[in-house]
């Protein structure tokens, strides 16, 4: 039981809270790596590594919009004022099937 709690919270941490001066971002997916985004703010241009076939657009983030689970707002200010875009890991299913599929995989 603690084990899941740990990994729960693992899963659901949130570091730097999104605040109201946020840009929006547009989010991009790698293909081959579905858990692989660039978030880059709506009113810079996209990275030129991002046009082609490897990624497919994932969205807008804004602050009406939940930050998908490994979007770090601090780290995204810092990464963009230095390359001008947010490389982050996210979990596509969300904390509950993650902690699941983390489970069901020890006991194989």
């Amino acid at each position: 039981m603690i084990a899941m709690n740990i990994i729960s919270l693992a899963l659901t941490k949130r570091n730097g809270p999104r605040s109201e001066g946020d840009p929006a971002y547009n989010l991009f997916r790698r293909r081959e790596e579905p858990q692989l985004y660039c978030a880059v703010p709506e009113h810079y241009p996209v990275p030129s590594f991002i046009i082609g076939e490897a990624w497919d657009f994932g969205g807008r983030l804004d602050n009406a919009t939940a930050a998908p689970l490994g979007f770090d707002a601090d780290a995204a200010r810092h990464g963009v004022a230095l390359t001008g875009y947010y490389l982050f890991l996210a979990d596509r299913w969300g904390p509950a099937h993650a902690a699941h599929a983390h489970l069901e995989g020890d006991r194989a």
